[in-house]
């Protein structure tokens, strides 16, 4: 089975368990990611991508409800490639496409500006690299070989809502889990996006 396609039937099974019980409003969203890695001690954000996708929110009460996204997400960063003779050191910038389910828990603890928290499952479709900050071979495009295909995250920020139909998020997504195969780098995103809701 294709990656996006788990990734579809994922976001359906979690939209479909709530979806004949609670009332439903359906969206899309958009906006910018400020990417890199962390390896527990820093992060880093050293690209700046996009995301796009769709939503489904469930609302249980008047200040709570969950919401389940189906999004793709442009990521990544420099990873750093050392050796032992320092001047031969480098940099590869990586760019890295993700098919990214979310399901978060929202709690609006002021009129229209809510709190959300949530797990978050994404699937590698794509990965690219270009050597940077190298004597001799800046620039090269490279194959990354080593990237792990499954990434788990924590996501957690704001989203407060202009009217009915528009409204803004802002998150942080907190890898989990080691994006390159024996190393200790992990995903590391701040996302702005502004999102629609269909009536």
């Amino acid at each position: 089975m294709k990656i996006s396609t788990l990734a579809i039937l994922l976001f359906l099974m979690t939209s479909s368990s709530l979806m004949a019980q609670n009332e439903v409003r359906f969206g899309g969203k958009a906006g910018a990611n400020l990417s890199g890695f962390h390896t527990g001690k820093s992060a880093n954000t050293d690209r700046v991508s996009f995301n796009i996708g769709g939503f489904a929110q469930f609302d249980l009460s008047e200040s709570f409800s969950l919401q389940a996204e189906l999004l793709y997400n442009k990521k990544g960063g420099l990873f750093r490639v050392d050796n032992n003779n320092v001047s031969q050191s480098f940099s590869i910038d990586t760019q890295l496409d993700y098919i990214d389910v979310p399901v978060l828990a929202e709690f609006e603890f002021l009129e229209n500006l809510s709190f959300e928290f949530g797990p978050q499952i994404g699937f590698l479709i794509s990965s690219k690299g270009k050597i940077v900050n190298s004597l001799n071979n800046n620039g090269e495009e490279v194959e990354i070989s080593n990237t792990n295909t499954v990434d788990v995250a924590v996501n957690a920020g704001f989203s407060y809502e202009f009217n009915e139909e528009l409204f803004l998020q802002a998150r942080y997504s907190y890898g989990l889990a080691e994006v390159f195969e024996n190393e200790r780098y992990k995903n590391s995103v701040v996302s702005l996006s502004l999102g629609y809701f269909i009536k």
